[in-house]
């Protein structure tokens, strides 16, 4: 039975072509579909059923960051100019993942919050044209 290994440091950030670091522990980043692939109505016969597409590839990426990452005021300006961005996770474990894209958007400036610790910081990016490899 082969046993894989996964190493968290071979995930690579990059949001406008700049790799991203001070990643947060845990799940550092996600990608979520906007909407379900289809959807569907039955009708009054049995068997009478419509399937719709939805064509909505957007996918919603939570990016969390450590309070003390060089990169938390590089992401909040990013969101603060309305820029479109491209934004791509790379994960070059064995199988090599890449997803993202070239046309992305930060939500807002990350909320903030102190207390006896330092508490992340987390981003909530859109993706309007999001690949996987």
């Amino acid at each position: 039975m082969p046993v894989g290994t996964y190493d968290s440091s071979k995930v690579i950030l990059t949001v406008d072509n700049t790799h991203i670091t001070g990643l947060a522990d845990g799940t550092f980043i996600s990608f979520e579909s906007a909407a379900d692939g289809f959807s569907y109505v039955v009708g009054a016969n049995p068997g009478d059923v419509v399937v719709s597409e939805t064509n909505d590839e957007t996918r919603t990426a939570t990016v969390v960051l450590q309070a003390t990452s060089p990169y938390v005021k590089f992401l909040d300006d990013i969101a603060k100019s309305k820029r479109m961005v491209p934004v791509y996770c790379m994960n070059n474990n064995e199988p090599k993942e890449k997803a993202g894209g070239t046309m992305a958007r930060i939500q807002r400036p990350a909320s903030r919050s102190y207390g006896k610790e330092a508490e992340n910081r987390e981003y909530t990016i859109v993706v309007f044209d999001y690949t996987e490899e």
